[in-house]
């Protein structure tokens, strides 16, 4: 159930591009960890089985192109190393490839562009986020398209040229191989089981939903599980919480479950709702934001919680449908676009027309 290849080296092209090595400001932590670094994991392993040299948070010799997120790399380092170009050889000066998401207008603060970018108010952190784009970067990577909408109604202009790719998972860890098929018993002695996750027990990550579906969903019908952190005022009668775990010890839960439950909102491109979807289950997701692009036509969206029930009952009658209609972005097309932009960078590939380029999947090696 994965979308159609891109360049990745079939054919006799070069699966790095022309991208001998690349630097990656990033301090990874051991999962169970927030989605964007399971990504950058997952991303950086198929570097180097490319055989594409990988430097983590250092500036290192003959490493030109390095790519960060935001501003949570060392930006006054980078800048002196940019500055220490030998006059005469701007060619081989410094490169940045600066991943965005948010925007924190939106992540931290709870805010809605389309509501809300009329009034002056603006997040810190974003105002410093196009700083350092201005600077350093030579292109924009978006986690979503949803991302780069809700940046440019604030008003930011991120430097091009811009593309967009969706976090992937890990393929190795996170598919469908051997998941039962749907089991839609109704004599009663299978219930259907539901399962939602949230590594940040933020309020953006639906457990308004979750309260709501533990108080009215009919639970001799459904069973529900939530992987991951709870908030602290949030206690729930039905739904059985379970603290986060690894990957590894995440994909057996999802793939013994039916159906995701994306609740959460203003979310630029949810990893946990991708490493669903790639385990084979069909989602049931909050409208408005980042989820709409990546759940397509496997799953329904709803507006409010009370909808819910509903939408599940549509899900449920054309389960295969949905199931068979789930696409994720595999590492191996989000590599490939990578390294296009990088390539691009570095003036060893031509840069796309009209500063922004194609649907990852019809990558040109």
């Amino acid at each position: 159930s994965h979308g159609g290849g891109g360049g990745g080296g079939g054919g006799g092209e070069d699966p790095t591009f022309g991208i001998k090595a690349v630097g990656v400001f990033h301090v990874f932590k051991k999962p169970p960890w927030g989605g964007g670094n399971q990504f950058l994991m997952a991303l950086v392993k198929e570097f180097r089985r490319r055989k594409i040299k990988v430097v983590e948070n250092a500036i290192a010799d003959k490493v030109q192109l390095y790519m960060a997120n935001a501003v949570t790399f060392k930006v006054d380092a980078f800048r002196d190393a940019m500055r220490r170009t030998p006059p005469g050889q701007a060619g081989k000066a410094l490169k940045l490839v600066h991943r965005l998401d948010g925007p924190y207008y939106s992540s931290r603060y709870n805010k809605d562009p389309r509501k809300e970018a009329g009034l002056p108010y603006r997040a810190r952190e974003d105002e410093r986020v196009y700083a350092v784009n201005k600077e350093f970067a030579c292109a924009s990577i978006f986690q979503s398209q949803w991302s780069y909408d809700m940046n440019t109604r604030l008003g930011y202009v991120p430097a091009g040229p811009i593309r967009i790719v969706n976090n992937a998972v890990d393929e190795a860890i996170f598919n469908n191989v051997g998941k039962a098929p749907f089991d839609r018993r109704s004599d009663g002695t299978r219930k259907i089981r539901l399962v939602g996750a949230s590594w940040s027990a933020g309020e953006r990550k639906g457990f308004k939903t979750f309260k709501w579906l533990d108080e009215n969903l009919d639970f001799d019908r459904y069973e529900f599980t939530f992987m991951g952190n709870v908030p602290d005022d949030v206690t729930f009668k039905n739904i059985k919480p379970h603290p986060p775990v690894t990957s590894e010890k995440l994909a057996p839960v999802l793939k013994e479950h039916d159906v995701y439950i994306a609740a959460s909102y203003l979310e630029p491109c949810s990893n946990a709702l991708v490493e669903a979807l790639a385990s084979g289950l069909p989602a049931v997701y909050q409208l408005g934001s980042g989820h709409d692009e990546l759940v397509r036509a496997g799953g329904l969206p709803y507006a409010k919680p009370e909808d819910v029930p509903g939408v599940l009952d549509r899900l449920l009658a054309g389960y295969e449908g949905f199931q068979a209609g789930i696409r994720v972005t595999s590492v191996k097309e989000a590599a490939d676009a990578y390294l296009e932009v990088y390539a691009g960078c570095l003036g060893l590939t031509p840069q796309p027309p009209g500063g922004m380029y194609g649907p990852v999947g019809d990558v040109k090696a």
